[in-house]
C-alpha cells in the first residue's frame, strides 16, 4: 500500500462525548520549547534589572505568550499530528528557539532580528489557516477571518523590520491589537461556530506548570549562590512555599470544560471564555516575575542590597498573578465566590503596598508566603482535608 505523502487537515470534532482528549506528545514537546523563551526573559529581568527592563519584560512577554496561544489553539482546532503539518510544527519550534536568542537584542535596543523571526512565524500561522480554509469546509468562515486579520497584522510586523525604534514598537502594538482582538470579534459575529473537542484548558494548565518550573529554578538558583546560613535557608523555604501556593491556588479551582462549554454556548459564554483565556497571560507573567523576585530576596538575605526595583518585581509579580488568576477563575464555568474575589484583591493591594515600606527581604518573603498559605486555606479546600 503506498505511503500517504500528505494529510489534509481535519477539525477535532465534538462527536464522541465519551472520549476525552489530552495533550499529545508533540504538543508537550512544543510547550517545552517555550521554556527557553521564558527562561531568557527571566534571566534578563534578573541580570539587568532596571525600571526600563521591567517594562521591556512586560512588553516582550505578551508577544511570546501570543505566539504560544496562536499555535496551541490552532493545534486545538485542527489535527497537526501527521504528514507535513507535524514537520511544520517542528520547524516552528526551531524558529521559537531562534526568536528566544534575540530577546537580549531587544532589551539592548536592537530589535530588528526579533521582528524578522517573529514576522516569519506569523507567516507560518497564516499559511496554516489557509490550509485549514482549503481542507476544512465547515470552518471556512472562521479560517477566512483569521487569515485576513493575521495577514493585515503581518504587514505591520514586516514593516517594523525596516522602521527604527521606538516607532517599531508602536507597529508591534498595532499588530498585536489586531491579532488579539480578532478571536473574540470573529467568534461572536460569524454565523456558525465550528465546534471542536477542545483540550485548551489542559494546555493552559500545562503552561502554568512550565512557568512554575521556571520560578522554582529561580528560587533554587538563589539558594545555590549563597552560603546556606539559616536566614538564607528560611528565605528559600518561603520561596518554595510561595511557588506551591501559586500552584495550589490555580489548580484547586482549575476548570477543564471552559472552552468546550463556550463553544456550545451563546455569545456571552464565548466572551467569558476569551476573558478566561487572555487573563492567563497575567498569571503566567506574574509567576515568572515572582520567581525572579524571590531570587532577589534570597540573594539580598546573603548580603546583597534589596532596592525598590527588586521589591517591585517580587510584590508586583505576586499582585499580577493574584489579579490574573482571579479574573480567569471568575470567568470560568464555576465563578468564584464574592468573598474569595475580595480576599485576593485585598491581598494584591496589600502586596503592592509593601513596596515603599522598605521591609527586609527575609521579612517580606516570609510574610508573603504566610499570607498565601492563609489565603489558600480560606480560598479553597482547607489544607487539613486536602
Amino acid at each position: 500500500m503506498p505511503r500517504q505523502r500528505s494529510h489534509p487537515l481535519r477539525l477535532y470534532r465534538n462527536e464522541d462525548r465519551g472520549q476525552s482528549r489530552h495533550a499529545t506528545w508533540l504538543e508537550l514537546f512544543f510547550d517545552l520549547v517555550f521554556v527557553f523563551a521564558i527562561a531568557e526573559l527571566s534571566h534578563f529581568l534578573h541580570d539587568e534589572l532596571s525600571w526600563g527592563i521591567i517594562a521591556s519584560f512586560v512588553g516582550l512577554f505578551i508577544p511570546v505568550w501570543w505566539l504560544w496561544i496562536d499555535f496551541s489553539y490552532y493545534a486545538d482546532q485542527f489535527d497537526v499530528e501527521r504528514g507535513r503539518y507535524r514537520l511544520v510544527m517542528l520547524g516552528v519550534m526551531l524558529g521559537l528557539v531562534v526568536m528566544a536568542l534575540t530577546v537580549g537584542d531587544v532589551l539592548h535596543g536592537h530589535s530588528e532580528r526579533f521582528a524578522a523571526i517573529y514576522s516569519a512565524l506569523r507567516l507560518v500561522i497564516i499559511w496554516l489557516y489557509i490550509q485549514a480554509w482549503r481542507f476544512v469546509p465547515e470552518a471556512r468562515e472562521l479560517t477566512a477571518r483569521y487569515t485576513i486579520s493575521f495577514s493585515v497584522a503581518a504587514l505591520f510586523w514586516i514593516l517594523s523590520i525596516a522602521i527604527p525604534a521606538p516607532a517599531r514598537y508602536w507597529l508591534w502594538a498595532i499588530a498585536l491589537a489586531i491579532e488579539i482582538s480578532n478571536g473574540p470579534i470573529t467568534y461572536v459575529t460569524i454565523r456558525s461556530v465550528p465546534i471542536q473537542k477542545s483540550h485548551m484548558d489542559e494546555r493552559f494548565g500545562l503552561f502554568v506548570i512550565i512557568v512554575l518550573g521556571e520560578a522554582m529554578v529561580s528560587v533554587a538558583t538563589g539558594v545555590a549562590h549563597t552560603d546556606w546560613q539559616w536566614a538564607t535557608i528560611l528565605a528559600g523555604i518561603s520561596g518554595f512555599v510561595m511557588a506551591v501556593s501559586l500552584w495550589w491556588m490555580y489548580f484547586e479551582r482549575a476548570d477543564e470544560d471552559v472552552i468546550d462549554q463556550a463553544l456550545r454556548g451563546g455569545k456571552l459564554a464565548l466572551i467569558r471564555s476569551y476573558i478566561y483565556g487572555y487573563s492567563h497571560v497575567l498569571a503566567f507573567m506574574g509567576i515568572v516575575a515572582t520567581g525572579v523576585g524571590v531570587q532577589f530576596a534570597i540573594e539580598s538575605v546573603s548580603g546583597h542590597g534589596f532596592p525598590m526595583a527588586e521589591q517591585a518585581v517580587l510584590c508586583g509579580g505576586l499582585a499580577l498573578f493574584l489579579l490574573g488568576v482571579t479574573i480567569l477563575q471568575w470567568a470560568s464555568t464555576h465563578p468564584l465566590p464574592q468573598q474569595v474575589v475580595i480576599a485576593r484583591l485585598v491581598l494584591a493591594l496589600l502586596t503592592l503596598g509593601c513596596i515603599p515600606l522598605g521591609l527586609s527581604s527575609l521579612v517580606l518573603v516570609s510574610l508573603l508566603a504566610a499570607c498565601l498559605v492563609m489565603l489558600n486555606a480560606f480560598d479553597g479546600v482547607p489544607l487539613s482535608v486536602a
